[in-house]
């Protein structure tokens, strides 16, 4: 949306996180005489002169405005905005419209179940050490509408929430994966990979993973005639915790940072879409092999009388969590699990187990699915040790009372974290915490 067809409008900005905040700053910039009424809870206000509605979200006060401009984790598959008269958008909307060609960037949108800020964060780094002035921005890094200056590549961590309402136009969009999760939002596993995709439909250039099930089923390459593949063989792929090029090895596992095959192949899908921009490759691999891991995502707590505590609070997905457990070994381990239910099947993670030869030292399930979770694992696996306890302190007090000298505590919860905390960060600092307290009191 145009900002001069918000001009003479009564328009309101629905959620006020750091989105919600980018947004009224943007917008009483452009257009300083704009009626502007904040819609959210009392607690997400605070601003002086800013007009707010705490009232009930129902279609009947979303009608009273001509436009909402609607924060990303605000679900559109609901009454009150579907019987609704008002026009929706979105700050990422709002940028694509009347910014993105003042930036004179190309665009890389990088979306995926998960790995995606991973991906984005690296994509950007190797950019920025070939000498580019590359900003990450969306999902994760800056919000959008704060990009307004000139720069060569916006690296855009998509969430399959802007991806449904964004109007994304990439350059190159690279799909990571496709798994079930957001059910809460979009309704459906179907519906979330319905929306996931549409960043990847309308971007020129398509990068996707030749290993993903749900991907390949997806057919969204056959949509597109500029598509190229990651995990490959033709191209960039992990082979014996290496990552290789055709049939030349480029690096191990133990020539960086990060941890895990997953990662590695996150780094053959900078690879292929570095390839596809046309950029040196091996310049590319040098300035992978420097990137650090980020906050909460397979973070290494520390070593604790012995016991190593691995922080993975990202983790949202029951596949997140077997390719933490890919990183450690079982049965050294007490794997910490659960958090926010939004209904996704555990069946995959208990197959998992199942499959593997030995079992891991404890399972310790705790949050609003933890019940759930701990009867799959209890019925499908006798033998494997598994407790349940009703919130996460209580379960980092049995994991450490449980561990021994070479064991490792690990947070991978496979859920969200909105049952008790705020967000991931808060949850993995809580745990660090937690951690500390116990092990130095």
């Amino acid at each position: 949306m145009k900002l001069v067809d918000l001009e003479n409008k009564k328009v309101a900005l629905w959620g006020f996180g750091m989105e919600g905040k980018a947004s009224l700053a943007y917008l009483q910039k452009r257009l300083p005489d704009l009626s502007l009424t904040i819609l959210c809870p009392q607690s997400e206000a605070g601003l002086s002169g800013v007009k707010f509605n705490h009232d009930e979200i129902t279609a009947d006060l979303l009608s009273r405005f001509d436009v909402v401009v609607k924060s990303p984790g605000i679900s559109p598959y609901q009454d009150c905005v579907e019987n609704s008269t008002a026009q929706f958008t979105s700050a990422t909307a709002l940028w694509f419209a009347n910014e993105r060609r003042a930036t004179g960037a190309q665009i890389i949108a990088v979306t995926g179940t998960k790995g995606k800020s991973t991906t984005a964060a690296m994509l950007t780094h190797v950019l920025t050490g070939m000498g580019f002035n590359a900003v990450l921005a969306g999902n994760f890094g800056v919000p959008l509408l704060e990009q307004t200056t000139l720069c060569d590549y916006v690296v855009l961590e998509t969430s399959s929430y802007q991806a449904y309402d964004g109007e994304i136009t990439a350059d190159v969009g690279l799909l990571l994966n496709l798994y079930s999760e957001h059910l809460d939002w979009h309704g459906s596993e179907s519906q979330y990979h319905k929306d996931k995709c549409r960043v990847i439909a309308s971007a020129q250039q398509v990068v996707l993973n030749a290993k993903d099930e749900k991907t390949l089923k997806s057919q969204i390459a056959t949509h597109h005639n500029q598509v190229s593949y990651f995990a490959s063989e033709q191209s960039f792929y992990v082979l014996n915790n290496s990552l290789m090029y055709q049939d030349k090895a480029l690096f191990s596992l133990h020539a960086w940072s990060l941890k895990g095959r997953h990662n590695l192949l996150n780094a053959a899908a900078v690879c292929q879409v570095v390839s596809v921009l046309g950029l040196n490759i091996m310049a590319c691999i040098n300035h992978i092999k420097t990137f650090k891991s980020l906050p909460h995502r397979l973070q290494l707590v520390g070593l604790f009388n012995g016991v190593i505590a691995v922080n993975d609070s990202i983790s949202s997905t029951p596949q997140s969590t077997m390719a933490a457990l890919d990183t450690v070994k079982w049965d050294k381990t007490i794997l910490l699990v659960g958090g926010f239910d939004r209904g996704l099947d555990w069946q995959c993670f208990v197959d998992f187990l199942v499959q593997q030869t030995e079992s891991l030292k404890q399972v310790v399930c705790s949050g609003q699915n933890g019940e759930k979770i701990y009867k799959l694992v209890q019925q499908a696996i006798p033998q494997q040790q598994v407790a349940l306890e009703l919130s996460l302190d209580k379960a980092v007090e049995v994991a450490c009372k449980r561990a021994e000298v070479g064991d490792t505590i690990l947070l991978s919860p496979g859920a969200p974290s909105f049952d008790a905390f705020a967000n991931y960060q808060q949850r993995g600092v809580q745990f660090e915490a937690w951690i500390k307290q116990y092990f130095m009191c």
